[in-house]
């Protein structure tokens, strides 16, 4: 079964990830949503992993109406083995086994808009050989290069238009700005 991975923390999401599922959606079988960094709470990680979820799932549920695509998706999250600039083998293997184990698939391709030496230093050469295809889209060819960090600087200072993001973030800017505000 073709299955394609999609890592992310969603700090919030935003249309550059909705681009990224949507690819992954008309590529694959199935698709594996992670949302990562579920024990961090920090500047870089305002949002708790409840709210980033079910922005999500909504998402999924706004943008997926096609008979048998949503069907396709599955949304778990992941708490970080150690911190956010773990790029070892161990979180490689880590995060292998994890999607293996959601996936009951060996082999999967993970989509990703950035950090190719990044996310290649995860995995030792015999998984990305055999086991991990990557696919990347350019950051600065999906939505404008728009990132989270961009999003929620737009959101602190009221400049966030519908246009920047999925529908139910934007619905819920003020409740996000409080939660950004906590680690200004």
């Amino acid at each position: 079964m073709k299955t394609g991975v999609i890592l992310a923390r969603f700090q919030p999401i935003h249309n550059g990830h909705l681009a990224l599922i949507k690819q992954a959606v008309d590529e694959n079988e199935q698709v594996l949503i992670i949302i990562g960094s579920i024990d961090k709470l920090s500047q870089r990680n305002p949002i708790p992993w409840t709210i980033r979820k079910e922005m999500v799932e909504q998402t999924i549920d706004d943008n997926f109406l096609v008979p048998g695509n949503k069907e396709k998706i599955k949304v778990v999250e992941l708490p970080d083995l150690t911190d956010e600039s773990d790029n070892s083998h161990d979180w490689g293997f880590y995060l292998y086994s994890f999607i293996v184990t959601q996936t009951k698939e060996p082999g999967f391709t993970i989509y990703y808009s950035d950090g190719y030496e990044t996310i290649t230093s995860w995995f030792p050469g015999f998984l990305l050989r055999n086991c991990v295809s990557l696919s990347l889209m350019a950051r600065n060819m999906c939505v404008e290069g728009i990132s989270a960090t961009q999003v929620r600087e737009k959101i602190l200072n009221g400049t966030l238009t519908a246009e920047d993001v999925p529908e139910c973030v934007y619905e819920k800017r003020e409740m996000l700005k409080a939660f950004i505000k906590v680690f200004e």
